[in-house]
């Protein structure tokens, strides 16, 4: 099955992105700025808006990655292994366990977002 194309086409003062399923309204106001992006056909700018945020929130994620690892000198791997070998302190604390959590969530947030990024692409 075939995911339906999506027609972007600009109506009087405003645009309209029609599928099936998908409607958007973009204001008058937001026109102007909107033409004034990178990309001739609508669908192009929307994309390249898309592409710019997805690395944006990728760049973040990165960040707090390498915060944790300059934080404990490790990477995600070493970390776990001292952790649950018990050379980092009491796994159970409050700070370590808050840590290996958020470390956890981000790596699967950077999947994510590499899944994101391949599919606007068209690679996924």
């Amino acid at each position: 099955m075939t995911e339906p194309e999506l027609n972007l086409y600009w109506e009087s003062e405003r645009m309209t992105v029609q599928s099936a399923t998908l409607n958007i309204a973009i204001s008058p106001h937001v026109r102007p700025v909107l033409e004034s992006m990178a990309g001739e056909t609508p669908d192009q700018k929307i994309t390249n808006l898309l592409l710019g945020e997805l690395r944006r929130n990728l760049q973040a994620c990165d960040q707090e990655l390498l915060d944790l690892e300059v934080k404990y000198g490790l990477e995600h791997k070493a970390f776990v292994q001292k952790l649950a070998s018990g050379r980092l302190g009491d796994e159970y604390s409050y700070e370590l366990e808050l840590d290996a959590m958020r470390w956890h969530d981000l790596i699967a947030e950077r999947k994510y977002w590499l899944k994101q990024l391949g599919q606007l692409k068209g690679r996924a």
